[in-house]
């Protein structure tokens, strides 16, 4: 009997090339759609623990400028050897992204208040909030739910001083003098710059970061330096959440401040 003879098909190469340009047009659309965070790198330093008995005198370099920034949930004060600036009281604003419909909007933070989308009612998550605002207030005490302060920002939103070292309120005319926090030298307002400028409410971290930035120019030029004239200290309160920590520790940066030390208020360092 012969034995039947079977032909063997020879397998077929798969072709990729369909698949290959798939993913190729996928992975440029989602570069395309991709966020890019700004990250950057701040030297932080910590006190140091004194290893000296509670019972030995310790020495108190007077000429120290020990300048620090206190955090609190309603307010920031700048504090250094010589006493405490009037405290900078804001209110916090945020602004939220809803994750159903994508709708931005921004509400007063109200402490334990539930917040929901103006769009279908939503209830928010803290994972939903996009941007914390602080926006300075005055008050004339401390049962004044007080006034918002304005500025003058440009097409990034950052506010412009005047040769006087204050904000600009208005748009001022051409030729106006002006510059930011940290700049060393006043710019001319020309007309392209003057078209994007926009009166908004002005940032807690600004109005600080500008008496940051006169307390660094006053003392930068004592003789002799203060040691500590680069130095800063940010003292938060246990309930100050870490957006805030950072985004003061830029305005401590932006004022001239090259070493940031880090505390808590009550706590230990």
């Amino acid at each position: 009997m012969k034995q039947s003879r079977v032909k063997k098909n020879k397998p077929r190469e798969l072709d990729l090339l369909p698949v290959m340009s798939l993913f190729s047009i996928l992975l440029t659309i989602l570069v395309s759609m991709a966020q890019f965070e700004k990250l950057g790198i701040l030297e932080l330093w910590l006190p140091e623990r004194s290893a000296v008995q509670a019972s030995q005198p310790q020495d108190i370099d007077e000429g120290l400028l020990n300048l620090t920034v206190v955090i609190t949930d309603k307010s920031i004060t700048i504090g250094a050897a010589g006493g405490f600036q009037p405290a900078v009281y804001y209110q916090e604003e945020v602004q939220y992204r809803s994750r159903s419909d994508q709708h931005v909007f921004r509400q007063v933070y109200v402490k334990g208040e539930v917040v929901h989308s103006p769009t279908d009612g939503k209830i928010m998550t803290p994972y939903e909030k996009e941007t914390i605002f602080l926006n300075t207030i005055t008050k004339k005490d401390s049962t004044d739910p007080g006034t918002y302060l304005y500025a003058v920002t440009d097409h990034e939103g950052e506010p412009l001083l005047d040769t006087t070292g204050n904000w600009y309120k208005d748009i001022p005319p051409l030729g106006a003098k002006y510059r930011e926090v940290g700049d060393e030298n006043f710019l001319t307002l020309d007309a392209g710059t003057r078209r994007y400028l926009t009166v908004q409410k002005l940032s807690a971290y600004y109005e600080v970061a500008r008496v940051l930035d006169q307390v660094h120019k006053m003392y930068s030029q004592r003789s002799p330096l203060p040691p500590d004239v680069d130095d800063i200290v940010i003292l938060a309160g246990q309930d100050v959440i870490y957006d805030k920590i950072i985004q003061m520790m830029d305005a401590c940066k932006a004022a001239g401040y090259e070493r940031v030390a880090l505390s808590l208020v009550g706590g230990p360092t």
